[in-house]
Parts: C-alpha cells; sequence; structure tokens
C-alpha cells in the first residue's frame, strides 16, 4: 500500500506478515536493497517514507529470508509494468 502525502512525500507499507527484514528497491535507488530498508510499524507491518520528485517510479519490495529472496509486488500500486526478468513491477506515480 502507498499513502502519498503530498510534495513529492510517500509511505509505503508492506503488509504481509513476516519476521525476516523488508526492503523497498526500485529503479529510483538502482535496485539496491541496502539503500531503503523498511521498519516494522506499531501495527506489524513493514514500512518506509520515501520523498520523490515528480515522476513515476518503478519498485518491489524485498524479502531476505532463509529461503533466500522473494519478491513482491504492491497490488494497489497507480500501474504495472512488464519487468525484463519475467512478470510485472509495481509503479508509483508521483505529481
Amino acid at each position: 500500500m502507498i499513502i502519498k502525502h503530498g510534495k513529492g512525500k510517500a509511505t509505503f507499507i508492506f503488509d504481509n506478515p513476516t519476521d525476516s527484514p523488508v526492503f523497498l528497491i526500485g529503479d529510483f535507488n538502482g535496485w539496491n536493497p541496502s539503500l531503503d530498508p523498511m521498519e516494522k510499524n506499531g501495527d506489524g507491518k513493514w514500512q518506509v517514507v520515501k520523498t520523490f520528485k515528480p515522476g513515476a517510479y518503478q519498485f518491489k519490495y524485498l524479502i531476505l529470508d532463509l529461503n533466500g529472496e522473494q519478491w513482491f509486488n504492491d497490488w494497489r500500486a497507480d500501474a504495472y509494468v512488464k519487468s525484463p526478468f519475467g512478470g510485472e513491477n509495481s509503479v508509483v506515480i508521483i505529481e
């Protein structure tokens, strides 16, 4: 889920239950998981706040656990585009 606050600020919330680390990755951070780790909030959901310039940004959520990497889309994103690696990427549109 994405909550847009205006002026380019958005909160990304990953609400699948997991105790493993969750990361927000996308074209805005070079798909680098170390740049945007998410933190667990009081509701047990993972979240991170980002600020963007206006535009469309591709992203996914990444979980690193004993099974390796698990990739998740945000099915409440603004749009979806084909990934060059198969499947789709989520898109957030910032105005």
